[in-house]
Formats: structure tokens, sequence, C-alpha cells
């Protein structure tokens, strides 16, 4: 597909918009995969969206931690009220 290909689509009720296959497969676009959309001069541009996990500790693996750290009593106390924790 090249810059001067078009689709028409529809917006659904919900405000879904499906994404033609040979849109998709240009785009190497898969079912699942993550998307950003950006208004820019009232246009919308669909990029690839870097997903990066984020592990929320329990209690017990924080004290793990701080067993493992080399971190003083006092340091971790310290740390432990800037984080919020």
């Amino acid at each position: 597909m090249n810059r001067s290909t078009s689709e028409h689509v529809q917006l659904s009720p919900r405000g879904q918009v499906t994404l033609p296959a040979r849109v998709r497969k240009a785009l190497g676009i898969e079912p699942g995969d993550d998307l950003v959309i950006l208004v820019e001069e009232g246009r919308a541009i669909l990029e690839p969206a870097v997903v990066v996990p984020i592990e929320r500790y329990s209690e017990e693996r924080i004290r793990e931690f701080e067993r493992a750290s080399r971190m003083s009593a006092q340091e971790i106390k310290k740390a432990r009220r800037k984080w919020r924790l």
C-alpha cells in the first residue's frame, strides 16, 4: 500500500473503526497489537505503542529487596518514605 492509497471506513456507534485487512497487512498490524492515536492538524495518526509492563510489588517482595540490599535500616526507611511505601 503506498501513501496515496485510501480505504473507506465507518465509525461505529461505539466510536470504533475497523482497519481493513489490506491496511493491517501493509502496516504489519495484528490482532492484540497496541497502538497510540495522535491528533495533529485535524488528522488522526496511528502508531505502534511501546508497552512496558509495570510490576506492583507486594510488601513481602519489598522486604525481600530490603534484605538483599546493602542499604542501612535508616536508608531503607528514608527510601520507603520517599517512594510512599
